[in-house]
C-alpha cells in the first residue's frame, strides 16, 4: 500500500484506524479523484448532516453534481477467508493504475473506502475468529472487539456509506452466493426502500462475476424460501443496513485465483453501478433518514415509540452502570441522545433531571429501536433461521429503558459523551469492608484486590443488609487506600461494616483455559479481571498441553457444532476433532472445570464427574438452532447464582437442560422460568417445553468442582446481565470448601 501511495498520493491514501488484540494494525484505504482527496472532510460533513437534515441533502442532490457517493469494501472479517484481501488489493491497483475514462469517472463520483484486512490476527493464525476467539461477523451490533469498534468509528459513523460489500468464503453450494437475503427481514429496516436498490445492485455484480469466472451466482432471496435471512443485526452488512446502506455479503467458492477474480469483479462492478446511479442510491438512503426524522411509518409490521427513556437513578434503574454504558454505546453509533435538565413526566411516570432520553424522530431510528426494543417472536415467519433471532440490549444487559408512546415535553440538552459517576466509599468502623454486587465492576474491583495480594471473601449467607455473594474485605495494610481508589474509578459501593457473622468463602483466582465456540467467555471474564486465556480448538486439536502450560482449571463452551469432527474436503475443521476431545478429557479428569452448552455437557458425559443426563432441543440427537430471550429462576443463596433470583432474563442459544440427576451428588442452582412470560422473543417452536427444567447445576462433593450450564451465560458478549453467573462459577472453582 505504501508503494502504491508513493506513486499515487493525489488519489489514494491509507491510515491506521486501530489495533487488533495482538497489536497488528488495521488499515483503511481511501481512493477518489484529486479534487476529492483535497475535500474529504466536506463529503464526510455532507453525509453526517444528511442523517438529521435529510430533506436538505436530497434537495442538494437534485440541484448539484459536486457530491460523491461513499462505497465501502470489507475484506477478510474471517481470517481464513483470504481471497477478499487479494481482491481489494487488485481493486486498489486498478483504480490507481488505470487511467481510462471509466476509472476516472468512478473516482470522480465515488469515495472508495477499503478495510484491507478486518481480521489480521485470524489471517496470521489461519483461524476464522480473531485472537479473542470472537467471530466478528457476529459482533457488529455489540462491538465488543477493537476490530469492529474501529470500523464503526472510522467508517459507519464517519462516512455513512451508501453501499457496501463484505467479502467472504467459502460456499459449499455449486455456485457463488450474493445477498439480498431471504425472509424474514427485520421490521426496523426500511426494507422497501433498501430493496429498490439491493436487487439491481446485486444482479449487476452477479453478471460481472459470471463473466469473469464462469460461475453462476445464487441470490438467496430469489432461490430459497428462508434460511439465509438478514433478520439479526449482528452481521456486518445487516448492521450497515440501519444506516441506509445497500449492503451485501459475498460468499465465493474457493481459496484460489478464480475466487480472487470473483471478488475483484464484484467490487469493480459495485463501483460502476454506484457511479452510474449515485443520485438514486443516495436519495433513497436519505429518504430512510427522512422517515425517521419526520416520524413516517411505512413498514406495516412495526410501530415506533415516541422515545426511549434511560433512567440512571437507583429508584428507577436496575443497573445504572449498564445504563450509562448503553448511552455511550448509542453515542458511539451516531445516535442522538438528550439529557433532561429538569424533572419531567412521560407516560404518567415522573423522571428526575439527569435522565437520558433517546428521541425516535431521528435519522437512525431503526438502529435505535433494534438496540432498545424487546424483540419479537419470529417463529411463525419462517421454517428456519440462519442465526439468532432476538436482540435487546436492555433485556440482555439488565437495565431499564422503557419505551414511551405518547409525546411529552422536557427541557433537555444533546450530549456527545457520557460522564460516568464514580462509586462511593464509607469508612464505617473499618473492621471489614463490603462491596455488594450492584454491577459487573464489583467483580473487577474484587479481582484487582486479589491480584494485588489482598485477602477478599464472599458471604455465603446474609450479612446485615447485604445479600449472599457480597464481597467482604477485612482491614489489612494499605487496603483502605486501594478501596478508595477503586471506588473513585468504578461505579461500586464500598462501606465499612464492622464485624460480620456471615460464613465467608475466600476468593482465589485459578489460571483458567477457555476453549469455546464464540469468544464471549474469554472476552467478558478478562474484562472482569479473571485469569483466563483463550485456547483455540485448533491448538487443542494439535496437542496444546494445558497442564504443562500451567492451567489449573478449564472452561469448555459451545454448541453441538463445536463437539463434532467436521473436517471438510479441503482438510479444514471448524471444531474440536477426536484428538482435541481426548486432549480435553485427559485434562478435565484431574482438574476442575465449567461446561456450558452442548460441548460442556458432552465433556461431562465423557468423564462422568457429575451423575447427570442432559438433553437438547432436536430430534435424533441433532441439536436445532432454537434460540431466544427467556427467564430463569435462580437460587440466590447458591454460590453459582449469588445476586440472582426469580424471573431473571437470560439468552438461550441451542439450549440444554437437565433431564435426570443424582440428588445426592448434584445441586441445582437455577431452572428455566415458568408461566406465560417465560419466553419473550426469538425463534423457538416450543419454548414452554423447557419451563421449569433445570438449567444450572454443580457438584456436591469436596473431591472436585464442576459446574454445568444449559445456557451460555457469556454467549458472544451479548448478555452482560448473566456475566455474574460465569464469574460466580469461576470463584466456585477456587473455593477450598463448600
Amino acid at each position: 500500500m505504501q508503494d502504491i501511495k508513493n506513486k499515487n498520493a493525489g488519489i489514494m491514501d491509507y491510515k491506521v484506524i486501530g489495533q487488533t488484540h495482538q497489536g497488528r494494525n488495521l488499515y483503511l484505504v481511501t481512493l477518489t479523484d484529486g479534487e476529492g482527496m483535497k475535500n474529504l472532510q466536506k463529503y464526510q460533513t455532507f453525509m453526517k448532516s444528511a442523517v438529521q437534515e435529510p430533506k436538505a441533502a436530497m434537495e442538494y442532490v437534485d440541484k448539484n453534481t459536486d457530491y460523491k457517493i461513499p462505497v465501502f469494501f470489507n475484506a477478510s472479517i474471517h481470517g481464513n477467508e483470504t481471497p477478499g484481501v487479494d481482491g481489494v488489493i487488485q481493486l486498489i491497483e486498478k483504480l490507481t493504475g488505470d487511467k481510462s475514462a471509466e476509472v476516472q469517472n468512478i473516482l470522480k463520483n465515488c469515495v472508495v473506502l477499503i478495510n484491507v484486512v478486518q481480521n489480521p490476527d485470524g489471517r496470521a493464525s489461519g483461524g476464522r475468529e480473531n485472537a479473542a476467539g470472537v467471530d466478528m461477523n457476529r459482533d457488529y451490533i455489540t462491538q465488543s472487539q477493537p476490530e469492529t469498534q474501529a470500523i464503526v468509528k472510522n467508517v459507519a459513523t464517519a462516512w455513512y456509506p451508501t453501499t457496501m460489500l463484505d467479502l467472504h468464503g467459502f460456499m459449499t453450494t455449486d455456485n457463488i452466493l450474493l445477498e439480498p437475503c431471504t425472509i424474514p427481514h427485520n421490521p426496523n429496516y426500511e426494507y422497501d426502500l433498501l430493496a429498490e436498490s439491493l436487487f439491481p445492485h446485486a444482479e449487476y455484480m452477479a453478471e460481472a462475476m459470471k463473466k469473469a469466472t464462469g460461475w453462476e451466482v445464487d441470490i438467496p432471496a430469489e432461490i430459497w424460501e428462508d434460511g439465509w435471512d438478514d433478520y439479526p443485526p449482528i452481521f456486518t452488512p445487516q448492521y450497515f443496513m440501519y444506516f441506509g446502506t445497500i449492503s451485501h455479503t459475498l460468499e465465493i467458492k474457493y481459496a484460489d485465483q478464480q475466487s480472487i477474480d470473483a471478488d475483484y469483479a464484484a467490487c469493480y462492478a459495485a463501483l460502476q453501478y454506484a457511479s452510474k446511479n449515485k443520485a438514486k442510491l443516495m436519495k433513497n438512503q436519505f429518504e430512510i433518514y427522512n422517515r425517521g426524522v419526520q416520524g413516517i411509518e411505512a413498514e406495516p409490521d412495526i410501530k415506533f415509540p415516541y422515545a426511549y427513556i434511560i433512567p440512571v437513578n437507583k429508584e428507577q434503574q436496575k443497573d445504572s452502570y449498564e445504563a450509562y454504558k448503553m448511552v455511550q454505546h448509542l453515542l458511539n453509533n451516531g445516535i442522538t441522545v438528550n439529557q433532561a435538565l429538569t424533572s419531567f413526566a412521560a407516560d404518567g411516570i415522573q423522571y428526575p433531571a439527569g435522565t437520558f432520553i433517546v428521541p425516535m424522530h431521528q435519522g437512525l431510528r431503526g438502529l435505535v429501536n433494534t438496540m432498545l426494543w424487546e424483540g419479537e417472536d419470529v417463529t411463525a415467519l419462517a421454517n428456519q433461521m440462519y442465526d439468532i433471532s432476538a436482540y435487546s440490549f436492555p433485556l440482555l444487559n439488565g437495565f431499564d429503558a422503557p419505551a414511551v408512546q405518547k409525546e411529552f415535553s422536557v427541557e433537555s440538552k444533546g450530549i456527545s459523551e457520557v460522564l460516568f459517576p464514580v462509586g462511593s466509599f464509607k469508612e464505617g468502623n473499618g473492621l471489614n469492608y463490603a462491596i455488594p454486587v450492584e454491577n459487573d465492576r464489583a467483580y473487577f474491583a474484587a479481582n484487582t484486590l486479589v491480584k494485588e495480594g489482598f485477602k477478599v471473601y464472599r458471604t455465603k449467607d446474609m450479612v446485615s443488609k447485604y445479600p449472599a455473594g457480597t464481597f467482604i474485605i477485612p482491614e489489612q495494610t494499605g487496603v483502605v487506600e486501594r478501596l478508595k481508589a477503586l471506588a473513585g474509578q468504578n461505579m461500586i459501593t464500598v462501606e465499612g461494616v464492622g464485624a460480620t457473622k456471615a460464613t465467608l468463602q475466600p476468593i482465589m483466582l485459578k489460571k483458567i483455559a477457555v476453549v469455546e465456540e464464540d469468544g464471549g467467555t474469554f472476552s467478558s471474564m478478562r474484562e472482569l479481571g479473571f485469569d483466563v486465556t483463550a485456547i483455540s480448538y485448533n491448538a487443542v486439536n494439535h496437542g496444546y498441553n494445558l497442564n504443562e502450560n500451567g492451567f489449573e482449571a478449564l472452561i469448555v463452551s459451545g454448541s453441538q457444532g463445536m463437539w463434532q469432527d467436521s473436517y471438510d474436503a479441503t482438510g479444514t475443521t471448524w471444531s474440536l476433532d477426536s484428538r482435541g476431545i481426548e486432549n480435553l478429557i485427559a485434562f478435565a479428569k484431574n482438574h476442575d472445570y465449567i461446561g456450558a452448552g452442548y460441548a460442556g455437557a458432552m465433556l461431562n458425559d465423557e468423564i462422568n464427574k457429575l451423575d447427570v443426563v442432559m438433553g437438547s432441543v432436536g430430534e435424533d440427537g441433532i441439536q436445532t438452532a432454537e434460540n431466544g430471550i427467556c427467564t430463569l429462576d435462580a437460587n440466590k443463596y447458591d454460590p453459582i447464582t449469588y445476586s440472582y433470583g426469580k424471573n431473571e432474563t437470560v439468552f438461550a442459544f441451542k439450549p440444554m437442560w437437565v433431564s435426570a440427576f443424582n440428588k445426592n451428588s448434584v445441586v441445582v442452582s437455577g431452572s428455566y422460568g415458568t408461566g406465560n412470560t417465560m419466553y419473550k422473543a426469538g425463534f423457538w417452536a416450543k419454548p414452554y417445553q423447557l419451563a421449569g427444567a433445570h438449567a444450572i447445576i454443580h457438584d456436591n462433593t469436596p473431591d472436585y468442582d464442576v459446574v454445568l450450564f444449559g445456557i451460555v451465560p457469556t454467549f458472544r458478549c451479548y448478555n452482560h446481565a448473566t456475566n455474574g453467573m460465569m464469574a460466580n462459577a469461576i470463584y466456585y472453582l477456587g473455593y477450598d470448601g463448600k
